[in-house]
């Protein structure tokens, strides 16, 4: 099939390139991915694809190995029919182009290359190509003549490259102007380094490619830049591609860093959807003792740490010190999960009485500006399933009726009421329960000192998406407002935005799963002794012991690691998190919030300050520190945004951009239309879009 269309797509390319007036010049806000093959087959589709996921934005992939490329699939007019951008009502159907692969070989043919070009050039579309080699290939066929060449010649490849920024100073506030310029970027996989010909060897199209260099190697090479395709006589290219001759991947940092312009590029910086980057960090178990680790017995020994008052006014001086130290913290706060039973005097008694008496509630109430609390049940009970049959021995007590689980809320939103903490009619809505219990069936074990190989504890595990949640918790949560529900991402089905659908909980709307990032900073460890001991213990120490490959192991240890390395390693793992535009917060408890030096020092704030030096040694992009219940505003209004099929087109022409919906969108993120909150330069508004298409100006922002 693809033979029989290059006759009549190289007749459209010979109309197209001899008629480059433009009508209206509009375009819809959608991008084209062009792929090598499906997400299995594909490293650049499977880099990508998630990221305009997370962002929100419109797109469509085309299969290059199984799919043509046809003058109708790239521009249409309302009815449907292939068109031409000189005529009036020709609307393209993407107003960006990313390509997976440099030269999509085998699967695109000399004419599809002429189709999308000139599709590029006519409807003044972008392209950004994510890796490959920097090809230049000539047409062997009639009219011949090079059809591909990024202006490029190959010099050298290579797996590890220290990569310095030298953007040009016109597009120095429109291209990574949200990356940190004054450090290298490492390049962690195979490149290929090549450099810039700008000589005047032109394309079939009498364009000539001239290259400037973004990124390039210690010897000048050049591994991302800038290509303006040229024609003689005429100041403003024709088309424009961004390309990078580095291997992407969604596992690589590099590839984190870059990500972003890709996709902005392509789009010129207007598009439905938007980026930021979050950091949330919530502090578990406050009022309660933690059990603690002992480095000597390689397990917990019955000691427990509980926080003091004293803890609670070093971590409002160390809070405040990390916002000093690192600009892109903003007014970070931490997020205390709180269990109310610890902050009372009787938890028995009614009415509840504040324990004022105690170091660590008068310091929390008196510091409770600096912070911010989400509840997580007044007794951290366990609201998993009852064991079946009813007396089947079970590691832990179960509740059997839904009202019992109530009362565990509302006791903890009355402590709340009690000391009179901040938020606490928007908090209502987010609950944290008990080591995320209820949202997994654990089958009654769960308890390593009855079941000593701890990593089996959860092979009977009933997963959230197999039946295993609790119908009691959810009835529960409905009948106490809460909307939102904290979830584990290293328990399966528990990774995902989602609404929980599968379960009756007596409610006309139903519970919005958000999910929360663990670290290895575990919830029975104080100090450094104690977290070195417990992690090279887990990932090292116990394999070695059984005569197993630790480099096996979920961290990879093939070594024992000292604290500065752990919290490299955690960093790393965080920036990552940071790096995917995710709001989800990562999750502590409060033991890690515990003084275990004369200078105040903390693993929570050591993990903070660790993740902010990485971060800003790549960024320079201000923090988003979302409190829990806003980012499950936020994550409802992203879910319906995608629900919803979006018709979107901007005229260049009056620079304009109209928007409608086939249902109401209260909440459309959109990058590129005046006004809004500025981030990165950019405008990114938040709108309101309904079945009524409304017109709003166009302003790209990256001038500023």
């Amino acid at each position: 099939m693809k033979r029989k269309l290059l006759a009549a797509i190289t007749m459209l390319f010979t109309i197209i390139a001899v008629a480059p007036a433009h009508a209206d010049n509009a375009v819809k806000l959608r991008t084209l991915v062009i792929a090598t093959g499906e997400m299995t087959e594909d490293l650049g589709l499977a880099y990508i694809k998630p990221v305009l996921d997370e962002m929100g934005i419109p797109y469509v992939v085309l299969n290059a190995g199984r799919q043509d490329l046809t003058p109708a699939f790239l521009a249409a007019s309302s009815q449907g029919m292939a068109c031409k951008a000189e005529e009036a009502g020709c609307v393209g159907n993407y107003n960006g182009v990313i390509l997976t692969d440099a030269d999509l070989v085998p699967g695109f043919t000399p004419a599809e290359w002429d189709l999308l070009h000139n599709y590029e050039k006519n409807f003044r579309v972008r392209e950004a190509v994510l890796s490959g080699w920097p090809a230049t290939y000539a047409d062997p066929k009639p009219p011949h003549g090079i059809y591909l060449d990024y202006g490029l010649a190959y010099s050298s490849s290579g797996y590890n490259y220290d990569a310095r920024w030298t953007i040009p100073g016109r597009y120095s506030k429109e291209v990574f102007e949200y990356v940190n310029r004054n450090n290298p970027l490492s390049i962690t996989s195979l490149a290929f380094a090549s450099r810039p010909r700008n000589d005047e060897k032109h394309l079939k199209d009498g364009s000539i490619p001239y290259v400037e260099p973004l990124l390039r190697t210690g010897q000048d090479e050049a591994l991302l830049s800038i290509v303006r395709y040229m024609k003689p006589g005429q100041s403003a290219p024709v088309r424009e591609v961004l390309i990078s001759t580095i291997t992407n991947a969604s596992f690589l940092m590099h590839s984190k860093v870059l990500a972003y312009e890709f996709v902005n590029w392509a789009t010129q910086g207007v598009f439905i959807g938007a980026r930021f980057i979050h950091l949330a960090a919530h502090v578990d178990d406050l009022f309660r003792t933690n059990s603690q680790w002992s480095p000597a017995l390689d397990k917990e020994n019955g000691d427990t740490y509980r926080l003091t008052g004293a803890d609670i006014t070093n971590a409002v001086g160390k809070q405040a010190a990390l916002r000093a130290a690192h600009p892109t913290a903003g007014n970070f706060k931490l997020d205390f999960a709180f269990n109310g039973a610890g902050a009372v005097v009787n938890p028995r008694a009614m009415p509840l009485a504040a324990n004022w008496k105690d170091g660590l509630v008068a310091a929390v109430t008196t510091n409770k500006r600096h912070f911010r609390f989400i509840n997580h049940t007044f007794t951290h009970a366990d609201m998993d399933k009852s064991p079946v049959p009813a007396d089947a021995p079970c590691d832990y007590h179960t509740f059997t009726n839904a009202e019992a689980i109530r009362a565990e809320i509302t006791a903890n939103q009355n402590v709340w009421a009690l000391l009179d903490l901040p938020e606490r009619n928007e908090n209502n809505r987010v609950l944290i329960t008990g080591a995320h219990s209820g949202l997994k069936d654990q089958k009654c074990t769960d308890n390593p000192a009855l079941h000593p190989d701890m990593f089996n504890l959860q092979a009977d595990d009933i997963a959230f998406d197999a039946g295993g949640a609790n119908p009691l918790l959810l009835q529960a949560a409905a009948a106490a407002g809460v909307a939102y529900l904290a979830a584990d991402t290293s328990q399966k089905a528990q990774n995902v935005e989602q609404y929980i659908t599968q379960y009756e909980d007596g409610s006309k709307t139903d519970r919005l799963i958000l999910p929360r990032w663990p670290t290895n900073i575990f919830y029975n460890v104080a100090n450094p002794s104690q977290l070195e001991d417990e992690y090279n213990y887990l990932y090292y120490h116990k394999f070695i012991s059984a005569g197993d490959d630790p480099c096996k192991a979920p961290a990879m240890a093939c070594s024992p690691r000292n604290y500065r390395e752990i919290l490299a390693i955690e960093a790393d793992i965080a920036v990552r998190h940071m790096l995917s535009f995710s709001r989800w917060p990562h999750f502590f408890h409060q033991s890690n919030l515990a003084q275990y030096d004369k200078n105040g020092s903390t693993l929570q704030f050591d993990w903070l300050d660790a993740v902010f030096t990485e971060y800003e040694r790549l960024f320079s992009l201000p923090v988003k520190n979302l409190p829990y219940y806003k980012i499950g505003d936020y994550t409802a209004e992203s879910l319906n945004a995608r629900s919803a099929k979006i018709d979107a087109v901007w005229n260049r022409i009056t620079n304009r951009a109209t928007l409608s919906a086939n249902k109401a969108v209260p909440h459309l993120r959109v990058t590129g239309l005046s006004g809004g909150e500025v981030y990165g330069g950019q405008f990114i508004g938040n709108i309101s879009v309904n079945t009524k298409a409304t017109s709003y100006k166009v302003d790209r922002g990256m001038t500023r």
